[in-house]
């Protein structure tokens, strides 16, 4: 059987400033512990800089970890749930990375 590891980059301030609410990022979660059975959360501050038509960005996010099989099915919930992050987050993007891991 083949895993993948998914990496969610997840903001603790929207993009005008304001703090992220500690519900929204307990509702992730709990949405992702629901659904996969386990997510690990990485609350040490990652800060980024980063640039959009122009535009300087800086910001802090946390980590959420998910080990998952690696079927179409779960690389399609990954992409579908991008979009509910980006608005729920109110963010240009969300950064979600993906690799094949080994469990021993």
């Amino acid at each position: 059987m083949s895993f993948r590891r998914y990496e969610l980059l997840l903001p603790i301030r929207y993009n005008d400033g304001s703090p992220v609410e500690a519900e929204e990022m307990d509702e992730v979660i709990g949405e992702l512990s629901a659904h996969f059975g386990g997510v690990t959360f990485h609350p040490e501050h990652l800060r980024g800089v980063w640039l959009h038509q122009g535009e300087r960005f800086e910001e802090s996010n946390v980590r959420l970890v998910v080990d998952v099989e690696d079927t179409p099915d779960n690389a399609d919930f990954f992409r579908r749930y991008k979009e509910t992050l980006k608005k729920r987050f109110r963010q240009i993007e969300v950064w979600i990375v993906s690799y094949e891991i080994r469990v021993t």
